[in-house]
């Protein structure tokens, strides 16, 4: 401490004090002269400001008493005792302790904690922030907390963190700890539980010996019995059960007399639109099949049908659907809500989704994970070939060897399944060879070679027969060759090849000899549909086309038998075994694309049975089989079918995103219910606290564009139960928060759970004490000096002066009365 004056110039105002005694007064009374002088001493002194510096060096120490029941009872006895022995040690220096109370927490009863402050706590977190509140922000200190390290709640990073800020050191003080009780720690289930899906269920359990027995109850229906192993204390075991209806629905767990209840929000079913029924009773067989979990709604995608409202779909199946029933706009629709929404997508089925008019080439191929297998097969259509050919006297020679000759290559172009027959004509007509299989080729080229020429030009008989002759032949292609020096006679030949070409029959010359053109050759060619040739000589014979040959789709359904092969862990899987599915009766052959990931494969063969990828937000899955046709008979018997399309339907559609994304969160007295924006849009979150028949409308409040929050304030022995959406979107989910969900059991905290005492320790630069020494320990204070305070003494001295003044008016008024009393 050091003394200082701010204004020292005012002390030479003393130096006028003495004046006091050199002016003429009244004073009769030595002693007031002598406090006047002090009155105005004490009024230069004020005036100077007198002041000095203090520090405060006092260091706090706040115990922090765990008094739980989970804390040994003896131990705990001794360490009240011990805390009340280190009180009266070191108690000028103690200014605050802070014991936490628990459920069954201890108070003193020692007549020397009747004056012990007590700060019951809920938590250790709890108590740790309010023995921090119990040390001044600018002064050294310590925390000692003695506890058995079995904390109910995980919340003490803030605590510690503002221990490391201010240099704070964390005293601990292990005690023993009660044994723990046969107990249920907690059950555990999913955040999205839908009514209908089979849910899985974890059920934690302490207890001394190795196993405890455990019975899960839903409506005082047995659910469950399992045996949960121990080991450490502590262990887990797993169930599965199928709730049956949406709502808040009540699990109540029971073992050796200790129970536990908690409530599980079931959600509603899927929503799927399906577009099919290429089967009848497809849709009905499908809903069976795959139970309470889904609501499957029906709705037509073609050209004349209105575009479904996708928005509220959480999935859509397109069962064996050719893309020509789907419209464009459909397509397109569907392919924007998958990229961009997230929409679960599934397309199974046969020949229509995957095979020839199926997918390939439309709006959703790029969407498929698979890629439809086109294999083409070449087809050669059969062809009745007449040749009418001229053997009259002026095809002598040269000719008539010309015209077998073009004869014998057209012939040569004829596969064994078309026919052939021969005309001549010379003045008369006559079938030189019949029509026949032109496999007969031998037969065939002897009625050509008999051919000699001699005779009249006479065609238009020649082709009267020609046409006659192929009412009844049964091929697809009908053609007529006629081969002449073009030497013919006139006659009605327009209306008779106008009328075969009109019946399919073709017609077609060729002009024999060295001529160039023949005009008439060329009519007889274009009323018959058919086409001109010249051949002049040997080495220009010409390439006669009789028919176009074609190919065709081969179908892509692979009937028989397959057996399979499964890949695929239980991220995908769940509690389905896929590996027990019978072999299939009937698939699509199809490859996969690069980045899919298939499930199901055909083995031996690797075509893709079921695959899946995520295309943008979306999921989509590809069965190349119909789920309730041929294909899955023989899965019909299995018990594993309808769970493994409830599956893999459920898993399609886990990518589907609402408008928003809500969680629940409970600290203490405080829930949070926070919305995330999923997705683009203006909407705004809603929800309502659900209790028994009365809603409460929650109010949001924006952090930014896309997370608005809403804040609920209950007791921590209070259930919340919350039902939210978005505004117009008819999707609700529901959230619930267990009564102290955000704490354990102390009871069911087994000891490698426990909070790491000597790591606390550690980081905040404190000691592990052993509770034996407790009342002997000082606890070690830490943190920074607080900076000198400044004490200005004006004040105290403008003060006296005052009641100095005061004093010497009393004292003039009583010495004035007295005299004039006297006179």
């Amino acid at each position: 401490m050091s003394l200082t004056l701010l204004e020292p110039a005012w002390l030479w105002g003393w130096l006028l004090l003495p004046l006091l005694a050199l002016v003429r007064t009244r004073v009769r009374v030595p002693g007031q002269l002598a406090l006047r002088i002090a009155i105005g001493a004490l009024l230069f002194l004020a005036l100077a400001r007198p002041a000095w510096w203090s520090a405060d060096a006092r260091e706090h120490a706040v115990l922090v008493v765990d008094g739980s029941a989970s804390v040994d009872p003896a131990a705990r006895e001794r360490v009240i005792a011990a805390v009340l022995d280190a009180r009266e040690r070191f108690s000028d220096d103690v200014v605050d302790r802070v014991v936490w109370v628990g459920d069954e927490g201890t108070r003193f009863g020692d007549r020397r904690a009747q004056d012990l402050t007590l700060r019951p706590t809920g938590s250790p977190s709890t108590a740790l922030h309010a023995a921090l509140r119990s040390i001044p922000a600018d002064a050294r200190g310590s925390v000692t907390w003695i506890t058995d390290g079995r904390a109910t709640d995980p919340w003490f990073g803030a605590a510690l963190m503002e221990l490391q800020e201010r240099a704070l050191p964390l005293h601990v003080v292990p005690t023993a700890a009660a044994p723990l009780p046969a107990r249920i720690a907690a059950l555990r289930s999913p955040s999205c539980v839908r009514v209908g899906e089979r849910a899985t269920m974890d059920v934690d359990a302490v207890g001394p010996g190795e196993v405890v027995r455990v019975e899960v109850f839903v409506a005082d229906e047995r659910i469950a019995s399992l045996d949960v192993p121990l080991e450490r204390e502590a262990g887990t075991a797993t169930f599965a059960w199928e709730p049956r209806e949406t709502g808040f629905v009540e699990v109540v767990a029971r073992c050796e007399g200790h129970e536990l209840r908690t409530t599980v929000a079931v959600d509603d079913p899927l929503r799927v639109l399906y577009v099919g029924e290429r089967v009848t009773g497809a849709r009905d067989a499908l809903g069976r099949l795959l139970g309470r979990g889904f609501v499957l709604e029906t709705a037509s995608a073609s050209d004349a049908a209105p575009i479904p409202d996708l928005e509220r779909d959480d999935l859509v199946v397109l069962d064996d659907v050719p893309a020509a029933s789907l419209s464009p706009e459909f397509q397109r629709a569907l392919a924007t809500a998958v990229f961009e929404r997230g929409l679960g997508l599934v397309v199974c089925g046969g020949e229509a989704s995957f095979g020839p008019g199926g997918y390939r080439d439309s709006a959703l191929d790029a969407l498929l994970p698979v890629e439809a297998i086109q294999k083409e097969e070449k087809r050669d259509p059969s062809t009745t070939l007449v040749l009418i050919i001229d053997t009259s006297g002026s095809m002598g020679g040269e000719r008539i060897q010309l015209a077998k000759e073009v004869a014998r290559l057209a012939m040569g172009r004829l596969l064994p399944h078309d026919k052939v027959g021969i005309v001549e004509f010379y003045g008369a007509k006559r079938w030189a060879a019949p029509i026949q299989p032109a496999s007969n080729a031998i037969d065939l080229a002897r009625a050509l070679n008999r051919m000699d020429a001699g005779g009249g030009t006479v065609i238009l008989p020649a082709i009267e027969e020609a046409f006659y002759g192929m009412q009844n032949v049964q091929t697809r292609y009908k053609h007529v060759l006629v081969l002449t020096d073009g030497g013919v006679e006139s006659g009605s030949f327009e209306p008779l090849l106008r009328r075969m070409a009109d019946e399919g029959i073709t017609t077609s010359t060729v002009l024999i000899g060295p001529e160039a053109h023949s005009e008439f050759l060329v009519d007889l060619a274009n009323w018959g549909k058919g086409r001109f040739y010249a051949v002049p000589d040997r080495f220009n014979l010409p390439e006669i086309l009789l028919k176009q040959p074609t190919s065709s789709r081969l179908p892509a359904y692979k009937p028989g038998s397959f057996a399979l092969t499964t890949r695929g862990g239980r991220g995908f899987w769940g509690d389905v075994d896929p590996r027990s599915a019978p072999p299939i009766a009937g698939y699509v052959e199809t490859t996969a694309r690069p980045g899919s990931e298939t499930l199901i494969a055909i083995d031996g063969e690797g075509d893709p049975l079921l695959s899946t990828w995520i295309h943008g937000l979306g999921r989509v899955t590809t069965f190349t089989s119909e789920p309730t046709g041929p294909g899955t008979a023989p899965w019909r018997a299995w018990d594993g079918y309808g769970p493994l399309f409830a599956r893999v339907f459920a898993r399609t559609a886990d990518e589907s995103r609402p408008p928003f994304a809500f969680t629940l969160e409970r600290r203490g007295a405080q829930l949070e219910l926070t919305a995330r924006r999923t997705r683009p849009g203006t909407t705004r979150p809603r929800a309502v606290q659900v209790d028994g028949a009365t809603e409460l409308e929650l109010e949001f409040v924006a952090t930014s564009h896309d997370v608005e929050f809403a804040t609920l304030l209950v007791p921590p022995t209070t259930p919340v139960r919350v039902v939210a959406g978005a505004d117009g979107d008819p999707a609700m989910t529901r959230l619930v928060s267990n009564a102290r969900a955000d704490e354990r059991d102390e009871l069911a905290v087994p000891a490698r759970a426990a909070v790491d005492l000597e790591r606390f320790a550690a980081v905040t630069g404190g000691d592990v004490v052993d509770a034996s020494g407790l009342a002997r320990y000082v606890p070690r204070a830490g943190g920074s000096a607080p900076p000198p305070r400044l004490v200005e003494w004006a004040p105290w001295m403008f003060g006296l002066a005052l009641v100095l003044y005061l004093f010497d008016v009393f004292h003039r008024r009583r010495d004035r009365g007295a005299a004039t009393a006297g006179a």
